[in-house]
């Protein structure tokens, strides 16, 4: 009998110290949360990191760290830190999608890291990776139809693919089978749905104008880049779309004189 109640005293124990753990894992993750919402990246970073060496099975930890990284791979400066820090989203983005692959968020960030890492291959080795980010953005937006995320990214995708060279649209209809339905319009109208699904989100509104001015639609195109220079600070790339914003306002309104 005292063997049997010291076994359930341990039960006990072993139940409670998993209850506090995942705990404490879910308040770090909290206090990653509150870092981004306050702008600071490299705190939301080391939550993140610090919810993962606890509990490396954490799907939101690893989610959430790959949108860190990659945020933090847009703002870097040095060519070389961008690259390892894309790898290393890629590799958790895959984690992610491991531990729960019925949930949007993982395919969607795997996405958004293969994305940028194909920024740093050339030719044939983007085109190849394009697949990939159009794939896992369609999953996403499967699992979850209003991802403004997923639709930012397969709105990019389709633009990039638009724009493509001769020679890699070539090589792209042998890797696709046939070239991919691709085109401005369906960029356009992602990006145009992304932004009302979340109107206060920069990025949405200054990509949809640079595909407005792709298609040279150039009213349109100054009314969303003027409504992402006007909308406040909310994410810790903003101001690097600022300045993509202004960048392109200057182009566009080269065409509206």
């Amino acid at each position: 009998m005292a063997r049997k109640t010291a076994g359930l005293a341990t039960a006990a124990f072993l139940l409670g110290a998993s209850v506090a753990g995942a705990a404490d894992v879910a308040a770090t993750i909290a206090a990653g949360d509150t870092a981004m919402d306050k702008l600071d990246l490299e705190g939301g970073i080391a939550a993140y990191r610090s919810a993962l060496e606890v509990s490396p099975d954490s799907y939101e930890a690893t989610w959430k760290l790959v949108r860190a990284l990659t945020d933090k791979a847009t703002l870097s400066k040095q060519l070389a830190e961008q690259k390892n820090l894309c790898i290393e989203a890629e590799t958790l983005a895959r984690e992610a999608v491991s531990l729960s692959p019925s949930d949007a968020n993982g395919h969607t960030y795997l996405a958004v890291a293969v994305g940028k890492l194909a920024l740093f291959e050339g030719g044939k080795r983007k085109v190849e990776l394009s697949k990939e980010v159009k794939t896992e953005a369609e999953k996403a937006l499967q699992l979850d139809p209003n991802d403004d995320v997923a639709l930012h990214v397969l709105a990019i995708w389709n633009r990039e693919m638009v724009e493509l060279g001769w020679f890699l649209k070539s090589f792209a209809q042998l890797l696709y089978g046939k070239f991919p339905p691709a085109s401005l319009d369906a960029a356009i109208s992602d990006l145009r749905r992304a932004s009302e699904l979340k109107p206060d989100v920069i990025p949405h509104h200054v990509e949809l104008g640079i595909t407005l001015a792709s298609a040279k639609r150039w009213p349109e195109a100054k009314a969303e880049l003027d409504k992402g220079l006007s909308l406040p600070t909310a994410w810790v790339t903003d101001d690097y779309y600022r300045e993509l914003a202004r960048e392109s306002l200057a182009r566009v309104q080269a065409h509206l004189k």
